[in-house]
C-alpha cells in the first residue's frame, strides 16, 4: 500500500510543458500534510488554505502570474492518482472553481478516504511524502525554510534518507576547485582548518528539472547568496553579470543593488568550465524574480 501511494503522487505534474516549475499542488499537499501529521485534520478549508499557503506561493511561486491557492485545490482532485478529494462546487469553463463561492462556503478538501487509511497504517509515508514533494520540486537551500513556514518537522530517519540519495558527491568538490573555493558573487572564502564554511555548490538549473551534476551548471556561493538564486533575488545572465531583482526592497535591497547588480561574477578556473547558457537562460526565464534593464 505504501509503495502505490507513493507512486500515485508521482503522477503529480511538477512542471509546466515549457519546463516552469510549478509549486502550487505541492505547496497545497505540504500544507494538508503538516496539517493532518500535527493536527489530524483530515480535511483543510479554503480560507485557512488561503491564508496559509499563497504567501508561499508568492515566495516560491513565479511573479508572471498571480499566486493563488485556488487552482491546486480543486485542480488536484483531477490528477490521475486519485488522493485528493474536495466538495462540490461551481466550477468555470477552464476547471477552476470560484474564489468568490470558495470563501462564502469555506470549501473544504483534503486526502481521499483510502490515502488517509495507508497514512492511518503507516504514518511514516507523510514525512515519506513530504520529502519526495521537496526533493522534486524545490531547491535543496529552500527545504528547511519551507518546513519551518508549514510547521512541519520530519522524522531524522527519513531525513539522513535524503541525504545518502542519488546525488553525485563530487558535485561539490569540483564546483568550489573550479570556482577556487570562493563565491562567485562576493568572493567570501572562509576556511575553518583548511575546509570552506558555509560556502556551497548551486545548481543554476535544478536538478529535477533535469539540470546535471555538472561544473557548467553548477556555481560556488556563500550559503547566503545560494538562497537568494534559489530563491531568483538573484541571477546570472549570458554575459555573467549578476541581475537583482527589482522587488527587492529595504536597506539590504538597496545594497544588492548598488552592490551587485550588473557585476561580473567571479568565473571558474577554465573556459569549459563557465556556466552554460542554456543552465543561466532556464533559471533567468523560470526562477529568477523579473529582471531591471539595466548593464
Amino acid at each position: 500500500m505504501s509503495e502505490d501511494i507513493l507512486s500515485r503522487f508521482d503522477a503529480i505534474r511538477i512542471f509546466e510543458r515549457d519546463g516552469k516549475p510549478a509549486p502550487h499542488k505541492p505547496l497545497l499537499l505540504l500544507y494538508a500534510l503538516a496539517r493532518l501529521k500535527n493536527e489530524n485534520a483530515e480535511r483543510i478549508t479554503f480560507t485557512e488554505a488561503e491564508k496559509a499557503v499563497d504567501p508561499l506561493l508568492r515566495t516560491y511561486g513565479s511573479f508572471r502570474t498571480r499566486p493563488t491557492v485556488a487552482h491546486p485545490f480543486a485542480r488536484l482532485a483531477n490528477d490521475k492518482g486519485g488522493f485528493w478529494w474536495v466538495e462540490e462546487h461551481t466550477q468555470t469553463p477552464s476547471g477552476d472553481l470560484l474564489i468568490s463561492e470558495a470563501r462564502e462556503r469555506n470549501l473544504r478538501a483534503g486526502f481521499s478516504e483510502d490515502t488517509l487509511r495507508a497514512f492511518r497504517d503507516n504514518p511514516k509515508l507523510i514525512d515519506l511524502l513530504s520529502i519526495k514533494l521537496l526533493e522534486r520540486n524545490f531547491a535543496h537551500s529552500l527545504h528547511s525554510d519551507i518546513l519551518e513556514s508549514i510547521g512541519l518537522q520530519l522524522g531524522q530517519d527519513e531525513v539522513d534518507a535524503v541525504l545518502r540519495r542519488k546525488r553525485d558527491p563530487k558535485f561539490r568538490v569540483t564546483v568550489l576547485n573550479a570556482y577556487y573555493e570562493q563565491c562567485a558573487v562576493c568572493r567570501y572564502d572562509l576556511r575553518l582548518n583548511g575546509v570552506p564554511v558555509a560556502l556551497d555548490a548551486a545548481h543554476i538549473k535544478m536538478h529535477s528539472a533535469g539540470g546535471p551534476d555538472e561544473i557548467p551548471n553548477g556555481l560556488a556561493l556563500c550559503s547566503l547568496h545560494h538562497k537568494l538564486f534559489d530563491l531568483g533575488v538573484l541571477t546570472v545572465n549570458s554575459k555573467f553579470k549578476i541581475l537583482v531583482s527589482e522587488f527587492v526592497v529595504g536597506d539590504w535591497g538597496r545594497r544588492l543593488q548598488d552592490n551587485l547588480h550588473g557585476k561580473p561574477i567571479a568565473l571558474p578556473r577554465r573556459d569549459n568550465e563557465v556556466p552554460g547558457e542554456e543552465f543561466l537562460g532556464w533559471h533567468n526565464r523560470f526562477v529568477f524574480k523579473q529582471t531591471l534593464e539595466r548593464p
